[in-house]
């Protein structure tokens, strides 16, 4: 009895990579491991990108405004709106800065 016991013994695989375990506890503590955790390391990394690249975009957009704040062809009280737009999101970059 004791020989069929041990012949049946089964092999469990994983998925993602074909490496076999004796135990689906051993597999599951694997997959999470290696397969699952570096998948969502992967996904936070690209969300980080995604903000860093947003704000390189807001940073050119304020320099743009503040190059047409100094414009001859302006009246006053464009350039004042100008400043102010640019003012806001400048507090708006720092509080997305800060929160991070």
């Amino acid at each position: 009895m004791e020989e069929k016991q041990q012949e049946v013994k089964k092999e469990y695989k994983c998925k993602y990579c074909g490496e076999a375990f004796g135990k689906p506890l051993l597999l599951a503590h694997h997959v999470r491991a290696k397969h699952k955790r570096a998948k969502k390391r992967e996904k936070k990394g690209l969300s980080v990108e995604k903000m860093s690249e947003q704000i390189n975009k807001t940073i050119e957009a304020i320099g743009i405004l503040k190059g047409l704040q100094v414009s001859p062809h302006l009246s006053d009280e464009e350039k004042k709106v100008l400043g102010e737009v640019s003012k806001r999101i400048e507090e708006l970059l720092a509080f997305i800065q800060k929160s991070k």
